[in-house]
């Protein structure tokens, strides 16, 4: 059996890291989030838990829930240089163990790493290779500006904050400049993946497939829905996944596959199947423990309970997981009232970005396209603030 081959990858905010995760994953790689696992590691129960209280102490554990306090301890981390080498002291080495047991456990072929300190926390030395993904000071402005609706000043103390990408080039054997065009990205990604596997020596590794075409487009009301079966959204879904916002919309939206390409890099997306048909697509991203949904469609008004309903279900199962503290649906208003319905149905209250609170109001502006209606829904009672 091949060798299995170990990506670690990492890079500064607002260069696309994650953007470049999902490409190593619709490659066929398994992905391992080092935060994550970080964030596990310090619920109760978990092995970096005790130890972290002892270090510094009880008033760190919130006295409802028995979570630490993630804002309290990420304020004296942050502030103190010394707290924050004591902190990853702790859980540097739960978080390395948990990859390589996982790395180990793992049947793909290839697995990613990403973790922000690739380097520093000593995981470098168990990838054979180390991508690092850039892009110019001005794009990582711009970027957090436009998308993150970051002020200008808040955005340079941001990128200004972490370490060098200079120090990190110097230390890749990958160097990828998301700068450009999504399309360059996606090809000079594909080219440096399909260059590791040709590159394992004595290895048969699978190549890189290209995406199955689609099915024929039939109209709305001839596709019969009886058994759905939902997976996560593949390139080759792209065709199908654009002409069904169209068909749902009556087409009021419908992007087109550059666009949705994009998408598709930039959040997680799942497609529901009735045989080789979609009939329903969603789309969701998630940060500092919010759920922010999106292009949420079904093929027909009358597939909402059904369809919509699982599509829900499994987004909801999966952001629970990841100890989500609220979800928010962002509906395009030229995707007319049935979304909106569909969500109020399920618990999400309308509401304004500037009206919520913390964090919240911040992953609102951020995420809330033009034009749309926001819902949340709260998924715990007790918060569980962190810094990331």
């Amino acid at each position: 059996m091949a060798e299995k081959i170990v990506i670690g990858l990492t890079g500064n905010i607002a260069t696309g890291k994650s953007l470049v995760l999902r490409m190593l994953q619709e490659l066929g790689a398994t992905a391992i989030d080092a935060d994550k696992l970080a964030h596990e590691a310090m619920a109760p129960g978990g092995p970096a838990y005790r130890a972290i209280v002892e270090e510094f102490g009880k008033f760190m554990v919130d006295e409802h829930s028995g979570q630490i306090n993630r804002e309290r301890l990420g304020r004296l981390a942050f502030a103190v240089p010394e707290a924050m080498a004591r902190l990853e002291a702790i859980t540097h080495p739960v978080v390395r163990q948990e990859i390589l047991a996982r790395i180990k456990s793992s049947s793909a072929p290839v697995v990613v790493v990403e973790a922000i300190k690739l380097f520093e926390s000593g995981l470098r030395e168990h990838c054979q290779s180390a991508w690092v993904v850039t892009a110019s000071p001005e794009v990582q402005l711009r970027r957090l500006v436009e998308r993150r609706k970051m002020s200008p000043e808040q955005a340079q103390q941001r990128i200004k904050a972490q370490t060098s990408q200079e120090e990190k080039i110097a230390k890749a054997d990958v160097v990828i400049d998301n700068s450009g065009e999504l399309a360059k990205t996606w090809a000079f990604v594909k080219k440096q993946y399909t260059a590791l596997l040709d590159g394992q020596a004595g290895a048969t590794q699978p190549a890189v497939a290209e995406p199955a075409s689609a099915p024929e487009a039939k109209p709305a009301d001839e596709v019969k829905v009886t058994e759905i079966s939902i997976r996560r959204a593949k390139r080759q879904d792209l065709e199908a996944m654009t002409s069904l916002m169209a068909s749902a919309t009556k087409g009021a939206i419908n992007p087109d596959l550059s666009q949705m390409m994009e998408s598709l890099f930039t959040r997680a997306y799942i497609v529901a199947l009735a045989g080789d048909y979609v009939v329903g697509v969603a789309g969701w991203q998630t940060e500092n423990l919010i759920a922010g949904l999106q292009d949420f469609y079904v093929l027909r008004d009358d597939l909402w309970a059904s369809v919509g309903q699982q599509m829900l279900d499994m987004i909801h199962d999966e952001v629970n997981k990841l100890s989500c503290e609220v979800a928010m649906a962002f509906v395009l208003n030229p995707a007319g009232p049935k979304p909106i319905e569909f969500f109020e149905n399920q618990g999400y209250e309308q509401a304004q970005a500037k009206d919520l609170g913390y964090m919240w109001k911040d992953a609102a502006k951020e995420w809330q396209p033009e034009n749309s209606v926001l819902l949340y829904k709260k998924l715990r009672e007790q918060r569980i603030m962190v810094p990331m």
